[in-house]
């Protein structure tokens, strides 16, 4: 993935993350948690609940070092080093034990996703009981026309650039169906496409 062209899709994006964050509180709903935002698109979402949220403990996980590095530079810009903590990790092999995070983000996610669904079983495996992740691409539901209108030819662009895959709701379903988590997702079409997962509690917790 061109590094230029990401911290440039990343930078465009800077005013679209505070309403991506909202949408994501709106299904989280705690100021509290373990949070990981996974792959290169990470960092504008995590740096909008890291300063709203101090409750939350957020970690980024990107697989190419160069990203890696990237992140953790923009994270120490913000001035949340102390409060993100950026690490490498595969990400249809996450390196983080089961049941370790409350919620998961992955924004940019049909770059990465695997038709098998491995990456999604892994996304699942991490979520504690009564987690969530949220999965996927899009602008989001509630943010204005106008900001949307004003980055979306660059955005296809640049997106075009890095590669990006268009992907259905048919796709998305044959992905889930695939995974075996069929009766823990959600598909969501407003501002985007995107899927949520609940790791439902066991009886009596």
């Amino acid at each position: 993935m061109d590094l230029k062209v990401l911290k440039d899709v990343n930078g465009l994006w800077s005013k679209i993350y505070p309403y991506l964050a909202a949408q994501v509180m709106m299904y989280y709903s705690r100021g509290h948690g373990e949070v990981l935002e996974l792959g290169p698109f990470s960092g504008g979402i995590s740096t909008e609940l890291a300063r709203g949220y101090p409750g939350l403990n957020i970690t980024i996980a990107a697989q190419d070092p160069g990203v890696v590095d990237y992140l953790q530079k923009e994270m120490e810009e913000a001035g949340l080093n102390r409060k993100v903590e950026v690490k490498w990790s595969e990400l249809d092999s996450l390196g983080f034990a089961d049941g370790r995070f409350d919620l998961v983000m992955f924004r940019g996610a049909y770059f990465f996703l695997d038709e098998e669904g491995r990456m999604l079983r892994e996304i699942y495996r991490v979520l504690k009981q009564g987690g969530l992740a949220f999965v996927g691409g899009g602008y989001g539901n509630d943010t204005p026309q106008a900001l949307i209108d004003e980055i979306a030819e660059k955005s296809r662009d640049l997106n075009d650039r890095l590669g990006r895959k268009r992907v259905t709701e048919e796709e998305v379903k044959a992905m889930v169906n695939k995974s075996g988590l069929t009766s823990h997702a959600e598909i969501e079409k407003e501002g985007g496409l995107w899927l949520r997962l609940h790791k439902k509690k066991a009886r009596g917790q």
